[in-house]
């Protein structure tokens, strides 16, 4: 049993995956409650660890002394410039995010084809996936970070003096409104359609590049919001994209980042 943790800006995720990939248990924490997580092995009954940790060395040192008692191997995800059938374009590789490249890995297994992945969360992650013909695989062409829908309309609030303070997404979520006509319906929609708009650009040039319209994955704690957005928009529904949602997108791609090194591993003490 493999225990995947994807600790994230804001939250720590983490799954326990069999030896054929399905998730057995999940679960989630802000990461400021991480410490009170219960992550024995006594308890979820795991062999190895996988993490990706965005959030920097505090969460990392936590984690290492919640971890080590466990007395089971931990692996410290990091991006590389080839993983699981994927080429990566970051220069140098290693800079890229590791919960990206998590769910870069992922979306590729799942597609195989030309793909935008989506991760939304506390910052929204666009990126690009092509096919490379040359090395029969896949290639990370690179993508686009910008805040996550919550942090662009809390930021705006903080930055002005009139504006409304905090989150001003509607209880139950409408398609936004171009024309808004509220203050608070113009921020939330002004957050959306940012959001829209670079999907669509990269869907575009994504398109031009492979000669193929591309699959959207969306993944992360906004993915049903954005999805939803999606679906009612006619100019990205002209584009003919077909989008879904992805669960736990990261946790799954760490999950296939330690199977291929696991099968590696096998076939180097084979030989």
């Amino acid at each position: 049993m493999l225990l995947s943790i994807d600790v994230g800006n804001t939250r720590t995720k983490w799954a326990l995956f069999n030896a054929a990939g399905q998730i057995q248990q999940q679960a989630a924490c802000l990461n400021q409650v991480l410490a009170a997580a219960d992550l024995s092995a006594s308890t979820l009954g795991y062999t190895r660890v996988i993490i990706s940790n965005v959030a920097g060395p505090k969460l990392a040192t936590l984690l290492t002394e919640k971890l080590t008692p466990c007395a089971r191997p931990i692996h410290w995800m990091q991006s590389t410039a080839q993983a699981a059938g994927l080429v990566n374009s970051y220069m140098p590789s290693a800079s890229l995010g590791s919960d990206r490249w998590a769910a870069l890995i992922a979306a590729w297994q799942i597609k195989h084809a030309p793909c935008v992945v989506v991760n939304a969360g506390t910052a929204v992650t666009i990126d690009a996936l092509s096919i490379d013909s040359r090395l029969n695989s896949g290639r990370f062409l690179g993508g686009l970070i910008m805040p996550g829908l919550d942090l662009m309309q809390h930021s705006l609030g903080l930055a002005t003096a009139q504006l409304p303070k905090g989150n001003t997404v509607p209880p139950t979520p409408a398609p936004a409104e171009i024309f808004a006509t509220s203050t608070t319906a113009a921020i939330y929609a002004g957050a959306i359609f940012a959001v829209l708009g670079a999907i669509t650009q990269m869907a575009h040039a994504l398109q031009q590049q492979c000669q193929k319209t591309p699959s959207v994955i969306i993944s992360g704690g906004n993915a049903a919001l954005i999805y939803q957005q999606l679906k009612h928009n006619p100019v990205i529904n002209s584009l003919m994209l077909d989008a879904s949602i992805v669960d736990s997108l990261v946790l799954q791609g760490l999950y296939l980042a330690d199977h291929f090194m696991q099968d590696d591993f096998m076939q180097g003490e084979s030989l």
